[in-house]
This record gives structure tokens, sequence and C-alpha cells, in this order.
């Protein structure tokens, strides 16, 4: 996205803030494979396990992609007309340098995507990842009120469904069975306009772009009234945001800013008006909004022009 000017305008209150902080970040070897159109190697991509994961436990199925693997992916890559010809010149030195040298390679990428992560998108990560879980969640419901051709139908309009078939317009051909296999959808941020895809012997896997995703910077910086906090008090409205992504007791006092102890009293107030459900996993109790609660909170950033 940061590649393409025409790409960057849905996403320009987040651009703006975070391209002087990249400086002095050398990104030639992610821009050397993550080319601004065309094939991006499936190694920088690994799909969802269906349980929550930490960016450093992403970061490390980077770190342990075979080095056959990712051979196989760069060649093709390098290979690929859908790549501009003049990025494939300019990172052609680049490209040598990680054939001849796979391990260095994948190292040195995984340590620039650390940098890019912390310096890029772990300040707005919360409200990405709120916006993502909303729109998973309401595709659920579509599919357990409609049905997963309803859901396929309504993903994006590159993607369709027909006779059993599902179909991704796309500047590439395939074919693939799934075989019981199975697909994971995967809702993006950056992606749009593009829908990119996965096939066996890989998960399949869809990463379409989430609906209006220019309105997650619409008031990107700015310091706003919130109604929740007049209707529900500073310390719940904030519990009630945080859980746009589920949360552990402790993950909540460190959002909000206050002991566990107290988090325990909101949320048992919360609960109790069927606002969040909590459920034991492990060592943590994780809180999560209701139907109910996602609404009042959806409500409530509708009311000043905001979709999360």
């Amino acid at each position: 996205m940061l590649a393409s000017p025409e790409r960057r305008k849905q996403h320009q209150p987040w651009v703006d803030d975070v391209l002087h902080r990249l400086k002095g970040l050398d990104l030639r070897p992610l821009r050397a494979v993550i080319p601004p159109t065309g094939y991006v190697p499936d190694f920088l991509t690994p799909p969802p396990t269906g349980t929550p994961s930490s960016f450093e436990n992403e970061l490390e199925a980077v770190r342990a992609t075979r080095l056959s693997h990712f051979v196989d992916e760069l060649a093709w890559m390098i290979g690929d007309t859908g790549t501009p010809l003049a990025w494939r010149r300019e990172t052609a030195p680049l490209h040598r340098q990680m054939l001849d040298e796979p391990e260095k390679a994948v190292q040195q990428i995984t340590q620039r995507l650390r940098a890019y992560w912390r310096v890029a998108l772990e300040p707005s990560w919360h409200k990405l990842h709120a916006g993502l879980v909303s729109d998973v969640r309401s595709r659920m419901r579509v599919m357990e009120n409609s049905g997963a051709a309803s859901v396929f139908s309504t993903l994006n309009e590159r993607i369709g469904w027909q006779d059993d078939r599902l179909v991704v317009r796309s500047s590439y051909v395939f074919e693939e069975t799934l075989g019981g296999q199975g697909i994971v959808l995967v809702p993006s941020v950056f992606c749009g306009p593009e829908v990119l895809t996965m096939l066996p012997p890989l998960q399949a896997m869809i990463v379409y772009p989430r609906p209006a995703v220019a309105d997650i910077w619409r008031h990107h910086g700015e310091d706003r009234p919130s109604p929740l906090r007049a209707l529900l008090g500073g310390v719940r409205a904030a519990v009630l945001e945080a859980l746009t992504t589920p949360a552990s007791t402790g993950e909540l006092a460190a959002m909000v800013d206050v002991t566990p102890g107290a988090i325990s009293q909101h949320v048992s107030v919360l609960r109790g008006c069927d606002l969040v459900t909590s459920q034991r996993s492990g060592q943590r109790v994780v809180h999560t909004l209701t139907e109910t609660g996602e609404a009042l909170v959806r409500g409530a950033e509708h009311s000043l022009g905001r979709v999360v």
C-alpha cells in the first residue's frame, strides 16, 4: 500500500502520521519481497490458526520458513510478469543476494518486519484489530442465518459463489479442489482493492478488503468526546471500547490503566447488563462483548460519524 500513491488515499491520515517515523528504517529487504503489484511470497502471510496469536508468534512462523520454500517462492516472484519491470530491475541485486544466502535473507526480513511493526502498526493495532474482529463477527452472523454461500457472495465484488464453486476474479488463472481442507477467510485493512488468495498444498485462504476501511482513520489522532463515557462513566466505557477485541482481566487492566481488581468489579456490572460475557481459558478469564454490547459500542461510534 505504501508503494502505491493511489492506494494511499483511503489511508492518508495514517500515512501522514507514519511516514516520518519510518525515516531511517531501511525497508529495502521488505520492498524486495513485497512488489507494488503481482505475486507476494506466501511465506510472509502464514494463515491464521483459529486461536489468538501474538505478533511474535506470527513472526516466528515467518522465521521458521524452510529455506527451499523461501527460494522457490522468491524465484517465482522474480519471474512473475505481473510485477513492474522497473521494480524488478531495482531489486535484482537484492534478489541475487537473497538467493545466494537464503538463511541470512529470512533472518533479515524477519528483523525488518519486527521493526516495521513497532513503528508503523503496533501503535494503531488495537483499533485495526477491533475493526477486523467486528467484520469477522458480522460474517459469522450471516453464516448462521443464511449459510456459507451468502457469506461468499457478500465478501467482495471480485468474489462469487457459483454451483459449489468459489470464483475469485484475478489476473492469475488457477483451479484447485479443496478436498475437504476448507478455506480461511481473512479481512484486511491494507490489501484493497485486490483480493489475495493462497492455494493448496498450503492452507487455502482468501484475503479480502475490509469494507469502509477509510472510516477507521476518519478521526485518527483526534481526542474526541465519547458518548459511552457520558452514559457509563470513563472506566466502564473504556472497558467496552477495549473489548472490541476479546481480552483477559490483566490485559484490560493494562489497556485501561486501572488495577485488575477494579476491572473485575466493572466487568461484573457490565456482565450483569448483558453487555459482556466471560469465559475461562486455562489460567486466564477472557472477556468478550455480547451482541448487545457490540451494538452499543458501534452505536456510539456511529454517533460520532465513525465506523469501527
